[in-house]
């Protein structure tokens, strides 16, 4: 993961000099008009690196599964072994499930892969509020995480223009193909930021033991930190769906200009 890490920072680095590169004459090629052959290669190398940093998120995402899976006092060997057998985009819906059974001790005693147990079911053990936390946050996994392996898979296999039907990538897409197209550094930020937040709310969820939470007696670290963390994936999810590039690569583009004519004056 520090290695991902390392990739993830230096490639998003990468494309926002981009947005920063002059020609000969110190003039920002982001400037110049879109037919202009320099701008033209520019935006290729731009929407390669994209690519790169896409691929690299959702690996990200994967790794963080596996360190959950990892994390200390959290699953049983068999629990993860359980896990590790399951299809990718099933594997962050089932540890959530079975972490969030250990939780509030809804894990049958025959069952301690949580198959029989339904949280629907649960409103009278748990309460409305809580059922509904964790229903919400599964259609977050569900919408807004494992989607993206499908995505990841097509860019680590060179589809970067054109991507085709699994598993033999013999039919054209054009829906995988928009999705691709559609990927870009603030998507991908988002996408890496709501990874983060549903981790930690995980590891909250199942490392907690006890009633002593420091910041709240009477609650736990998932319930107390739940409507902030979600606040944040909700923006993030908006920040995709409505992505605006062209004010993000603008703002970087003006403030640029604004330091050079700053660095003129000097």
């Amino acid at each position: 993961m520090k290695y991902l890490k390392i990739g993830y920072e230096e490639i998003r680095n990468q494309i926002k000099l981009f947005y920063k590169s002059t020609d000969k004459n110190g003039n920002l090629i982001y400037d110049f008009e879109d037919i202009d052959f320099r701008k033209i290669d520019i935006r290729k190398k731009e929407q390669s690196f994209n690519r790169i940093l896409s691929g690299i998120q959702v690996s990200w995402a994967e790794e963080s599964l596996k360190r959950l899976l990892y994390e200390k006092d959290l699953l049983n060997d068999n629990q993860r072994n359980y896990i590790l057998k399951k299809p990718l985009i099933e594997k962050w819906l089932e540890t959530f499930k079975i972490v969030f059974c250990i939780a509030y001790d809804l894990m049958p005693a025959n069952d301690e892969f949580c198959i029989q147990v339904d949280i629907r079911r649960e409103r009278n053990n748990l309460g409305n509020e809580l059922v509904e936390q964790y229903l919400l946050l599964r259609k977050i996994i569900s919408e807004n995480l494992t989607p993206n392996f499908a995505i990841r898979n097509k860019v680590q296999h060179g589809e970067w223009n054109f991507a085709f039907e699994a598993p033999i990538s013999e039919v054209f897409s054009q829906n995988l193909t928009d999705k691709i197209k559609k990927e870009n550094i603030v998507t991908t930020t988002s996408r890496y930021l709501i990874v983060n937040s549903i981790y930690n709310m995980i590891v909250d969820l199942g490392r907690f033991k006890s009633n002593s939470f420091a910041l709240d007696s009477i609650t736990t670290p998932f319930e107390y930190f739940y409507e902030k963390y979600v606040k944040k994936i909700n923006f993030e999810i908006e920040k995709i769906k409505h992505c605006d590039l062209e004010k993000f690569i603008e703002d970087i583009v003006q403030k640029e200009i604004r330091g050079i004519e700053y660095r003129n004056r000097m």
